[in-house]
């Protein structure tokens, strides 16, 4: 591999940050990261606010979120990522890519199934469908992107990586976050006035957005591979100036007037993007889309062959199973899937139903654990009936597991529960910042403006801050900075909540997504850190997936817990449950080494 740093002589300065974050790894990761931002907030605060126009309660809104759930179980699925290759594909694409491709292809599917839905009456359920399958398939997608990471650099380039992640992460999300807001607005959908066909036209682009991403794995590399002949350099270049035109706009236009708009809102006033440049905009934009299919299909067709040269380290996961195998493991998986939706609503009609927030929680915990034992119980059950042979079974679900507590032993406890717990305090917060926004009297701009914009921009600096930081200082005196930050900036939003302004509200926000991004960069270096690069996909998913865990169940009862108690309760708890996470951070930078991954 090319382009990394040295770790015997490391440049300082501009050529650092040149070193590190302008090669093809770090700008790979950078489109990545757009793939992975654009789909998150359609699930959430775009859709949020979406349902909201439509009528729907706010605690149907909020529980939405749980359509996202897909992220937190997506270690359950992510052996089958990591070891199947998908026909034909595979041998054209490469493994990483051929799986990037075809979640790809279900993300747009299930963005243009929730554009063709009007979530009112029966249709609500017909929106959460479509919500769970982009779900499910954004967080399979979230799997290939951190194996290609990890397996794409080595442990001193993941700081970068992940800083670059982090940024392509959120522009994906001013795009589908302000982008969404402003064209749901412009095509004439407000909270006073529902239009189901401004939000259907917002969808759709988002969906012609993702061709970007398709875009991007064409253009990517392997890892470990070497590419023959001269078609993907040529490949490179050609999407590299196809991305100078999309920026091009932004950086002569949208950066200016959007800075001149916020000042002029932040005065009481209000400003106009003039008729003539809105309509040269759409024609640019419009052109470039229309140009996006054909360079798609150019891309498929002047595909590069290669070969890889896998190290020692991977070779050795490469388990020779036959094709049987795998069409039977795919088989146990679903049916414990099928096991796992049957049992969740057998056993909430059975649970009563609760006013009192704290008990609906904890019913709504014994119905999850109790449909995750069932489904783990079932997988067992068909393993022990012969569906699959035991040993494909073991290789894919537990050797990866086994070989995390081999390595840390029952220190591994404590690393799981760092790792459950660190994202809980910014998370369970932001699920209902929208909400929050709304309720205090803000338009949908203005949300627009200082959430969607400003805030991810700050974000994006936080995250750059957070790799300079772990590079500087260690991942785990960094991990503590941002833990602190993250849990003391929810004291903003009840100073906001007795205090609504523009200002404050573009203070609070700042402060909290500087303090977001910079926990995000240094917390997925710690998460690298631990990952083996032999079960790359599985253990990443795994602890990604339990860091988002806990807090977007919980998260999905804000709604409730603000209806019962007010918001500057709500964010009070926030602050206080992510207290206790300055001590795990403490006790692991004391106990744990972070050298255990080959």
């Amino acid at each position: 591999m090319k382009n990394f740093i040295s770790s015997q002589a490391k440049p300082t300065g501009l050529t650092a940050f040149k070193v590190a974050y302008l090669n093809r790894e770090a700008l790979s990761l950078l489109f990545l990261g757009f793939s992975a931002g654009v789909p998150i907030l359609l699930i959430f605060s775009s859709l949020g606010l979406w349902l909201r126009e439509a009528g729907v309660d706010k605690s149907t809104v909020t529980m939405f979120s749980w359509a996202a759930l897909g992220y937190s179980f997506k270690f359950i699925w992510s052996p089958l990522v990591d070891m199947l290759r998908l026909p034909m594909l595979s041998s054209w694409l490469g493994h990483r890519r051929s799986w990037l491709l075809i979640t790809q292809i279900f993300i747009i599917l299930a963005i243009v199934l929730m554009a063709m839905t009007d979530p009112t009456g029966i249709n609500l359920s017909v929106m959460a469908a479509g919500a769970v399958l982009l779900g499910f398939s954004a967080a399979t997608q979230d799997i290939v992107i951190d194996a290609y990471r990890i397996e794409s650099a080595p442990s001193e380039m993941q700081t970068a990586l992940s800083a670059s992640y982090v940024a392509g992460y959120r522009i994906g999300m001013i795009v589908s976050g302000a982008g969404a807001l402003y064209l749901a607005d412009f095509f004439g959908s407000s909270s006073e006035v529902y239009n189901y066909l401004a939000w259907q036209k917002t969808y759709l682009i988002m969906g012609l957005v993702m061709g970007l991403a398709i875009l991007t794995t064409l253009t990517i590399r392997e890892p470990y591979a070497v590419f023959e002949g001269k078609k993907q350099t040529l490949n490179e270049r050609i999407v590299g100036i196809y991305i100078g035109l999309l920026c091009v706009p932004a950086l002569v236009v949208g950066i200016p007037f959007l800075v001149l708009k916020i000042a002029t809102s932040l005065a009481g006033g209000e400003i106009a993007l003039p008729s003539v440049i809105a309509t040269a905009l759409i024609y640019y934009f419009g052109a470039l889309l229309a140009i996006l299919p054909i360079l798609i299909g150019f891309l498929m067709i002047n595909q590069a062959k290669f070969h890889q040269v896998l190290p020692i380290a991977l070779e050795q996961k490469q388990y020779r199973f036959s094709k049987a195998d795998y069409v039977r493991l795919v088989a146990v998986f679903a049916l414990s899937v099928i096991g796992f939706i049957v049992s969740y609503r057998m056993i909430g009609s059975v649970l009563p139903s609760v006013e009192d927030v704290a008990v609906s929680f904890l019913l709504g915990c014994v119905q999850f654990i109790g449909s995750i034992l069932v489904m783990a119980g079932l997988g067992t059950i068909l393993v022990k009936m012969g569906v699959v042979r035991s040993e494909v079974a073991k290789v894919t679900w537990l050797t990866p597991v086994a070989d995390f507590f081999e390595r840390y032993g029952k220190k591994a406890l404590l690393l799981l529960a760092l790792i459950g717990l660190y994202r809980i305090s910014d998370i369970v917060a932001g699920n209902i910042s929208n909400l929050f926004y709304q309720d205090l009297g803000f338009s949908k701009t203005d949300i627009a403006n200082a959430v969607k914009l400003v805030g991810v921009v700050a974000s994006i600096g936080g995250g750059f801050i957070g790799g300079w930081l772990a590079q500087r200082s260690g991942v785990m005196r960094s991990m503590m900075i941002g833990a602190l930050l993250a849990c003391v900036t929810n004291l903003l939003f009840i100073v906001l909540a007795n205090m609504p302004s523009l200002l404050m509200m573009y203070g609070a926000v700042i402060a909290d997504n500087l303090a977001g991004g910079l926990a995000s960069a240094v917390f997925i270096a710690f998460l690298s850190a631990l990952t083996s690069i032999r079960f790359t996909a599985v253990q990443y998913a795994l602890f990604s997936s339990l860091m988002t865990l806990l807090p977007k169940v919980l998260g999905g009862y804000s709604g409730s817990i603000v209806e019962a108690t007010s918001y500057p309760v709500f964010f009070a708890i926030t602050f206080a449950i992510g207290l206790p996470i300055l001590w795990l951070v403490w006790l692991v930078d004391k106990k744990i080494p972070l050298d255990n991954n080959e």
